[in-house]
């Protein structure tokens, strides 16, 4: 169900050389995604927003008259220690400008990045990490979180669940999630949220990571028949699991996958068949249509690039790097970093879809430049049904009821 790309398993061949060769009239750029195991799916996925943004800049000729090179490290699966590893390896040994990395658990990464003053695009919105920056906002100033807290993105899908043009049968709502700060924290503005409108919490099922077997949990979904069920587990196979399990013996459910739907081997491998499930993007792109002419562009480059649709966080991680490029240009030094972090808060960058700017504990809240995003997989592909804030109903495009309710 793993399926990775061309250019990770390139990447992987180089980390066992060491690096990418690295030039001395370059400015040297960080990556660190998962590019083996479970995770390395969504690690080529956002390394290639970073590739994108650095063939790019290369072309229209550097960045402060330098080409851009790349040096990459392997995070895994994101034990803390590998995570550090990774930290010193890029920004005390490489010596790199900026680090892009992906989802790294639940504070390590900002503990890891934060001994050094390198500008660091985490993409690790808990609350958790958020908690661990709150520490010591001087200390760890450079770590910039790419993607909401869990609970604004729980909230949000709270909000367009609410919005659908749909009766539900009855006010009950089961949820599962991982048993990880994300998940977790997820769950539990989920069913705070339903609380408060008086629906019932029938069932909160807390699974670790690589549950494959739903039966148990689906027997008592199909007792319950709950309106919805709210899924969110950051990774591909369990999701592609249970809704095959699901789609067996149905009920008239709302299925809801959060983050679940966005990588690319989950509509990639159930196809029409996952039809009417609905699912989100913190800070992502709307697809198959984007909100602007620049961004439509950006959209059929990546395509035409990839011959794929848009992959979990490719989006984000080409405009937070291209706003750090912003900021060192202006800075006038690439290694200049306190002139660069002071740039990266306190000016916003014009994205592709309008401003961004990390806001609160350097976290990229909601926002048109870079909104959380609706989908529900229609006729074999994501579509965006909402665009948050203030969840505004996108284009024309309009939910469809899922064929397994009647």
């Amino acid at each position: 169900m793993k399926k990775i790309g061309l250019m990770s398993l390139i990447v992987a061949t180089l980390m066992v050389m060491g690096s990418w060769a690295i030039a001395a009239d370059t400015i040297k750029v960080g990556c660190a995604f998962s590019l083996t195991g479970d995770y390395a799916g969504s690690g080529d996925n956002y390394f290639k927003g970073v590739e994108m943004a650095v063939e790019e800049l290369n072309a229209a000729g550097g960045l402060l008259g330098k080409q851009l090179e790349i040096v990459m490290f392997d995070n895994q699966d994101f034990a803390p220690e590998v995570v550090m590893q990774g930290a010193d390896y890029l920004m005390d040994q490489k010596k790199v400008a900026v680090v892009v990395a992906g989802w790294a658990g639940a504070g390590a990464d900002v503990r890891a990045y934060g001994k050094y003053d390198v500008p660091a695009f985490l993409d690790d919105g808990s609350q958790a990490s958020v908690d661990v920056y709150k520490e010591d906002p001087e200390k760890y100033r450079n770590a910039y979180f790419m993607t909401p807290v869990a609970a604004a993105q729980g909230s949000s899908v709270f909000n367009v669940l609410q919005a659908l043009p749909y009766d539900y049968p009855n006010k009950k709502v089961v949820l599962i999630n991982t048993d990880d700060a994300w998940g977790g924290e997820i769950g539990a503005v989920m069913a705070k949220r339903f609380k408060e409108i008086g629906w019932e919490g029938a069932l909160h099922e807390i699974v670790p990571y690589g549950t494959n077997e739903w039966g148990p949990i689906l027997t008592k979904v199909r007792r319950i028949k709950p309106a919805v069920i709210h899924f969110e587990i950051a990774a591909s196979q369990e999701p592609i699991t249970f809704v095959r399990q699901f789609l067996k013996r149905p009920t008239n459910t709302i299925i809801s996958l959060g983050w679940s739907i966005t990588p690319l081997e989950v509509v990639g491998t159930l196809g029409k068949k996952a039809d009417g499930v609905m699912g989100d993007m913190p800070a992502g792109m709307p697809v198959p249509q984007a909100p602007t002419v620049e961004a439509q562009a950006w959209l059929d480059k990546y395509k035409k690039r990839y011959k794929h649709d848009l992959g979990v966080g490719s989006f984000v991680t080409y405009t937070s790097f291209m706003a750090w490029a912003e900021a060192a240009k202006a800075s006038g030094d690439a290694y200049d970093f306190k002139a660069v972090n002071k740039h990266l808060k306190t000016v916003a960058y014009k994205g592709l879809m309008g401003d961004i700017s990390w806001g609160e504990n350097n976290t990229l809240h909601p926002q048109p430049g870079a909104p959380m995003t609706h989908y529900q997989v229609q006729n074999g592909e994501l579509v965006t049904l909402f665009t948050d804030p203030a969840v505004t109903p996108y284009k024309d495009n309009k939910f469809i009821k899922p064929r397994w309710i009647k």
